[in-house]
């Protein structure tokens, strides 16, 4: 028996008795048509095999090396033809005379109607070997009528009338009409079968946009997913679900969908069960963490920076994060993960900081900056994490994190006199007092004037909480006095409660305590804001700098107006003098060559002036001159170009030298230098803003799209910038922490906790992500039941 396409074979040949195909140039034996050198041919068209996952057909492009073949004109039937118009028509020159020459032209393409419309030709053909254009259909079923179906038609003078001619005629209608009716029939099953795929896929993804819809909205904000069971219609299923249930009561599909796979049996595919959004959600956290790694990769320089604070589960989490400069010159830095169970020692942590650099895919020589906590094992200058780093990488400059280093300036302030530290806790002991009972806290809010500022604890570690604790103090320094008067004349309340109250009272009426709040209500709100200010992320070294010369000055001042002080505290106290300390004079041995003189004997203002309220200012001073060298060190080598405009060429040429000589593989001397020169005269003309820092120069750079004329200057500004001066970005991960892994979600395992710490923190990414790339990752990451 003949097989099936052996007998649409016999059919399509007109002359079944002689197996000859059928060429342009002539009419040859298919044993005689070189066959390896048509399927050789530049332009081929592929198609698969129907009976076979794995052979793919070829067929020429061009009509010149075309064979008429069953298989051939079912693909043209399928799949049509190529044109080839978009072809020079060198091969087409037709010289009718002398000076007169033709060639093929696009509009041949193309039927123009009466109405000016313009019809596409698909039928129409032109072969680049013969320089000769052909009707596909005729040719495929041999109408010999025309030459466009055998010698192919190259007389462009009068191309539009036989054209035209010919796709009137009848025989060129009923060839065209009989491929189209075999196409129809060849790809009949297919079309089905791919729609009904489509719809297939199309429903499924819609699904999962929703879903995905649903976890964006929830890992952004931060927010649980699951609840006590994940049943839809309970109270008690979670905001995953609660917002599906929202979505589809306005969502007809979503609300079909929910209706008829909610509540499905396990091994149903839903798309709507806790596994999936799992899934999705470390998808969603990959897909981020590769875009925050894709831009610090384009933009070459970074920093890191570290910290580690414990979990709800208490092992460590390291956080890791980076900064870099974005391609729009702004300093950015990105939160990457949680590391746990690192250990404290700077080996451990040098270990596994360089570890997750490689496991990142970034280059440790292209980190310019290091930025941690002043405790020894990170900031130590021989074993510290940031000498080991230092060690790899001496481009790796650490700067202590200067919103550390002022607590720590205020912290030993207070501990360099035993007032301060004993203003401080008497604060803290109000505040427990009357927070302690709310009894008391409504004594205390009946004699206050205002409600809006209540007392305030303090912190230990954030000095922001000290200053509004001491500007609620001060702010109702009457009211708390009443209320101890009050409290303490109660008859009513009990004798430790009265004899609370009588001790707060008579500390808090001491003169001395009455400056003090006022001394440090003074300097903690100058340190607040400074502290503010620091923890911004676009923040430079050189603004470091400015805040701290600002606070040096600042506390010189105040040291010479303590009777301001005085006076403004005297409005408050209820004893208008200071305590009155009797010791016993001490006898002093006279050397013998030293007359006997009479000892000063301070009055007790002037005692409280020398021993507390000037040492404290001084303590101030010289730890802010000690820690502000730090940065001094790593900013002196950029300062001149803040000063290009008053400094002259020599020194310019100096000062880029010194530069050029710590970033040898950075920038190339020559050419830093004539850039230097020419901004010099370019800012001569224009004006950058008010403020003329680094920050302002690159961002300059940037708007005006000048980095192309500057590059040398670019990429010093990207190091500058991109260097890290405080780890407060670490810090403000450590509140997403807590947030994420709260004690309901304890058990949550490590990949999904951080999944949702970079969702939630870097929530800009995380809102921008694309639905079709997440759904896609989704698809080719899993084997799945559905087409997606």
């Amino acid at each position: 028996m003949e097989s099936a396409e052996e007998n649409d074979e016999m059919k399509l040949m007109d002359d079944s008795s002689e197996s000859k195909c059928l060429s342009p140039m002539s009419n040859v034996d298919l044993c005689e048509v070189n066959i390896d050198e048509i399927c050789n041919c530049k332009n081929l068209m592929e198609v698969q095999d129907d009976n076979s996952t794995e052979e793919v057909q070829r067929f020429p492009t061009d009509p010149a090396d075309w064979l008429r073949t069953a298989s051939f004109i079912k693909f043209c039937a399928v799949h049509g033809v190529d044109q080839n118009n978009n072809d020079n028509f060198i091969q087409s020159k037709n010289q009718y005379s002398v000076g007169k020459v033709r060639f093929c032209n696009k509009t041949m393409f193309f039927s123009k109607l009466p109405n000016g419309e313009q019809i596409s030709r698909a039928w129409l053909v032109y072969s680049h070997k013969l320089g000769k254009v052909f009707c596909a259909p005729c040719w495929l079923f041999k109408n010999d009528s025309s030459n466009l179906a055998n010698d192919g038609f190259n007389d462009w003078k009068n191309a539009h009338k036989r054209l035209k001619e010919h796709e009137g005629s009848l025989n060129h209608k009923t060839c065209l009409l009989k491929l189209k009716d075999l196409g129809q029939e060849q790809r009949r099953l297919d079309s089905m079968l791919l729609v009904q795929t489509n719809q297939e896929k199309m429903y499924w993804r819609s699904v999962l946009e929703r879903v995905v819809s649903v976890i964006k909205t929830l890992a952004s904000r931060g927010l649980p997913f699951r609840g006590q069971e994940e049943i839809f219609g309970s109270p008690k299923n979670g905001n995953y679900m609660m917002l599906l249930e929202l979505l589809s009561e306005f969502d007809p599909f979503l609300a079909q969908h929910v209706s008829k796979y909610g509540n499905s049996d396990s091994g149903t595919t839903s798309y709507l069960s806790s596994t999936i959004c799992d899934e999705i959600i470390v998808i969603m956290a990959k897909k981020v963490k590769e875009v925050i790694i894709n831009e610090v990769k384009s933009r070459k320089y970074y920093s890191i920076v570290v910290d580690s604070t414990p979990g709800i589960t208490h092992p460590d989490e390291l956080a890791f994060i980076l900064r870099y400069v974005s391609d729009k010159g702004v300093p950015t830095e990105r939160f990457l993960e949680f590391i746990p169970k690192v250990g404290h020692t700077s080996l451990e942590i040098d270990e596994t900081v360089i570890r997750t650099i490689e496991n990142l895919k970034l280059n440790i020589s292209d980190c310019r900056g290091q930025s941690y906590d002043t405790a020894k094992n990170m900031s130590g200058c021989y074993n510290g994490l940031q000498a080991r780093i230092k060690n790899i990488n001496p481009l790796a400059f650490y700067i202590p994190c200067a919103a550390h280093s002022l607590n720590l300036v205020g912290s030993h302030a207070v501990e360099c006199c035993n007032e301060a530290a004993t203003f401080f806790g008497l604060m803290q002991s109000i505040y427990v007092f009357f927070s302690s009972s709310t009894h008391r806290w409504d004594l205390l809010n009946n004699y206050m004037v205002s409600k809006s500022c209540t007392l305030k604890a303090r912190s230990n570690t954030r000095w922001s909480s000290r200053d509004s604790a001491c500007l609620s103090l001060n702010e109702n320094w009457s009211a708390v006095l009443a209320t101890l008067t009050y409290i303490m004349d109660d008859n009513t309340e009990n004798n430790i409660t009265r004899n609370e109250a009588k001790e707060l009272k008579n500390k808090i009426s001491f003169l001395e305590t009455a400056i003090m709040s006022v001394v440090w209500g003074f300097l903690l709100s100058r340190l607040n804001f400074t502290s503010n200010k620091l923890q911004n992320v676009n923040i430079d070294c050189l603004d470091v700098l400015q805040l701290y010369d600002s606070l040096i000055r600042v506390i010189e001042q105040t040291r010479e107006n303590f009777d301001d002080f005085e006076t403004e505290a005297l409005a408050n106290a209820v004893r208008k003098d200071y305590k009155k300390t009797t010791t016993r004079k001490k006898k002093r041995k006279i050397d013998h060559d030293e007359s006997k003189s009479e000892d000063i004997n301070l009055s007790a203002r002037d005692s409280f002036k020398i021993h507390t309220f000037i040492p404290i200012l001084d303590q101030l001073k010289i730890e802010l001159e000690n820690r502000r060298q730090a940065y001094d060190i790593f900013c002196k080598p950029f300062t001149f170009l803040t000063q290009i405009k008053e400094l002259d060429n020599q020194e310019i040429r100096k000062s880029v030298k010194l530069l050029q000589n710590i970033y040898k593989n950075d920038v190339e001397l020559n050419d830093f230098i004539n850039e230097v020169l020419h901004l010099k005269a370019h800012v001569d003309v224009i004006s950058i803003g008010e403020k003329y820092n680094l920050l302002s120069l690159q961002t300059f750079l940037y708007e005006k799209d000048l980095t192309n004329i500057y590059p040398n200057i670019e990429i010093i500004l990207r190091i500058f910038t991109c260097t890290a001066v405080t780890n407060c970005s670490a810090e403000r991960s450590f509140s997403c922490l807590k947030r994420v892994e709260n004690y309901l979600r304890s058990t949550m395992t490590q990949q999904k906790m951080n999944s949702l710490a970079i969702l939630n923190i870097e929530n800009q990414i995380t809102r921008q992500l694309s639905f079709d790339e997440i759904i896609d990752n989704f698809a080719t990451d899993k084997s799945r039941r559905k087409m997606i």
